[in-house]
């Protein structure tokens, strides 16, 4: 049994009822998620699984950025950095 974090779960859940961006998104079962000092590390396995989610960012950006999870999203192939995104705007909405 496969057992992901609370934020892939947070994430892939934002998507429950829209199978087919749910499917865009399934790489990320694959990898592992971090969140630390305003940042979402995205830790892939492979490179195919790297730019099947970079692919997929705008689907990733929209909980992120929602939820206000991170600032900005970096991936990672096995602990090297791939590529670092910007979320959103840091202003505050109220």
């Amino acid at each position: 049994m496969n057992r992901y974090s609370q934020l892939t779960h947070l994430i892939l859940d934002f998507y429950r009822e829209d199978y087919a961006e749910l499917q865009q998104l399934r790489p990320l079962k694959l990898a592992k998620v971090y969140r630390r000092w305003g940042m979402l590390r995205i830790n892939c396995p492979d490179s195919q699984t790297v730019n099947a989610l970079v692919g997929a960012f705008e689907l990733l950006k929209e909980p992120v950025a929602q939820l206000r999870l991170a600032q900005n999203i970096s991936f990672f192939v096995n602990g090297t950095l791939f590529m670092s995104l910007p979320v959103g705007s840091r202003k505050l909405v109220s």
